[in-house]
């Protein structure tokens, strides 16, 4: 039988099924994810490049797509930026669908993300002398920014000690042993719209506590800040490496 009337007849077979014809697979959903890296005191403290070649690539292995974000003291006022890098081939890279080739092209795009990080982070070094401070909160909310276009629920690996250090708010000194105290200060933090909105975010935390303070139970309280902040703006519990 031509080949014409195959398809006419496949057609034909669809209709009869569906009333309205073939439809075409759903698209995969994008696996976004975001990378942060501490540029503060916390990179004298701990050796941050060693982090990042040991444990980006790993997490890179499931993601297509990656934002990029560095912790300074100012995350909005920063110059060091880099766009999101897609991390697997298209139909433009691998028009005959290769798995080979398409293996390839992740690796060598995962190597690529690594080395923008690397870029990333000795910017933000050399801004230290003028922004100083550690603004994680910032840091989070602009990669949930660039992660908000993504289809699935963002991955996000945060390379840090969490020692937010601003002059709105440093978890050096702020009252933080209650429940209520924490509360007190992310519900400040919703209402001046300065939350990061995380909804559905799994979050990896490399380097929490790194010679922050030394004392086991404020540690713990800062912990405990941190888990009922990401709890309020919508992630799923953070994991600590």
């Amino acid at each position: 039988m031509p080949a014409s009337r195959l398809a006419a007849g496949g057609l034909v077979v669809c209709l009869a099924l569906l009333g309205t014809g073939c439809s075409q697979p759903a698209a995969k959903p994008l696996r976004g994810c975001g990378i942060i890296v501490d540029a503060t005191s916390f990179s004298g403290h701990t050796d941050v490049p060693g982090k990042i070649k040991s444990k980006v690539p790993k997490f890179l292995a499931e993601c297509d797509r990656v934002a990029f974000g560095v912790i300074s003291g100012s995350a909005g006022s920063s110059d060091c930026r880099e766009e999101p890098m897609e991390l697997v081939a298209g139909p433009q890279d691998n028009p005959q669908n290769n798995p080979n080739k398409a293996t390839q092209i992740g690796l060598l795009r995962r190597a690529a993300a690594v080395t923008t990080m690397n870029r990333l982070l000795d910017c933000a070094l050399a801004e230290t002398d003028t922004r100083t401070g550690s603004d994680i909160i910032g840091a989070l909310s602009e990669i949930a920014r660039q992660t908000a276009p993504f289809d699935k629920a963002a991955k996000v690996l945060v390379i840090s000690d969490m020692a937010q250090n601003t002059k709105e708010l440093s978890l050096y000194k702020a009252e933080i042993d209650t429940p209520e105290k924490r509360l007190a200060i992310i519900s400040v933090l919703q209402q001046t719209n300065r939350l990061p909105r995380l909804n559905g975010t799994h979050i990896k935390i490399i380097g929490f506590g790194i010679d922050v303070t030394k004392q086991v139970v404020r540690d713990q309280q800062i912990r405990d800040f941190w888990d009922l902040l990401f709890q309020k703006a919508g992630a799923h519990p953070a994991t600590y490496v």
